[in-house]
């Protein structure tokens, strides 16, 4: 069963600008950004000859897919969301870049890394396109081919394309009971802040060097972060807010356990000076590190309506 905390999530749906001051504040291995380049392409040269059993073949066996439709659990799955993506839509020109920051090393083994970018194709479908479409994503690889671990990614705002998820999708992780509830609490941490539109406080979840990929962009850093949501909240009041902790997290990165990602949903009702209210809602990914279980990375996007 689902976990539900109440939640304001001011701003992922609704546009802003990024702060001009985000700054990169990791230097990753040149050696290691080329590998993850590599594999990059691979799955960029799947999607370019729409070739589902290649799109998979990238991911791990218990691999998530977070799309703007919920989590595709396992390559078997993964493997049938592309298959029913492929039938309905051509893709030409796909391409990705990566963050100047990006990868990122996890824990002490050195083959698990996280790393963040944007994205950008050509789509034609039977009743629209062809058109661009663009958006950004965030990836968890490990091992010494590097396949994804989890994968989510966002589309800039009226361009998602939606799809229904095959019915089999399913969970795959048995999650500690203790580990969770220990997300529930630090994920309350974040609600309060966010409940209060106290930017201070709802950047305070995050590391000195977070990175927030929004669907403009990632904010890179805490005081990027911070004044990320102090726009937001002067833009947009939210109420009935709800956010949902997938069954199978959190999953455990590397070996010193104080590492985690999880995955969930999110909904809530926004209103501004000149629009709603209106209804949105999405799902989320992120990074946890330390004893505090503060934010790394958290990506988020937006289920289209239609």
């Amino acid at each position: 069963m689902k976990k539900r905390l109440v939640v304001p999530l001011v701003g992922l749906a609704i546009s802003f600008a990024l702060p001009t001051f985000a700054q990169q504040t990791n230097e990753p291995d040149p050696q290691l950004r080329q590998k993850l380049a590599g594999v990059i392409a691979k799955h960029a040269d799947a999607m370019n000859k729409n070739d589902a059993a290649a799109a998979a073949a990238c991911f791990m066996q218990d691999a998530v897919y977070v799309t703007v439709r919920g989590p595709v659990n396992g390559r078997e799955a993964i493997e049938k969301w592309y298959t029913d993506l492929f039938k309905k839509v051509q893709f030409t020109y796909y391409a990705f870049t990566i963050d100047q920051d990006s990868p990122h090393v996890i824990g002490t083994a050195g083959n698990e890394i996280w790393a963040t970018g944007r994205w950008s194709s050509t789509i034609k479908g039977e009743n629209f396109g062809p058109r661009q479409i663009t958006g950004c994503w965030s990836v968890i690889r490990v091992g010494d081919d590097w396949k994804i671990r989890m994968l989510a990614s966002n589309s800039t705002p009226g361009l998602a394309i939606s799809f229904a998820l095959p019915t089999f999708a399913r969970q795959k992780n048995t999650p500690d009971p203790q580990l969770r509830q220990k997300l529930v609490d630090v994920i309350a941490k974040h609600v309060d802040a966010q409940k209060r539109s106290d930017a201070a406080a709802a950047a305070a979840c995050f590391t000195q060097d977070a990175v927030y990929v929004t669907i403009r962009g990632p904010a890179n850093g805490r005081e990027a972060i911070e004044k990320w949501y102090a726009d937001a909240f002067k833009g947009v009041k939210n109420s009935d807010q709800i956010i949902t902790i997938d069954q199978d997290s959190p999953h455990i990165i590397g070996t010193a356990g104080n590492v985690i990602w999880a995955t969930g949903g999110w909904s809530s009702t926004f209103k501004g000076d000149d629009f709603g209210p209106i209804q949105v809602k999405g799902y989320w990914s992120v990074i946890r590190v330390g004893d505090d279980w503060k934010i790394q990375m958290l990506i988020d996007n937006q289920t289209p309506q239609n």
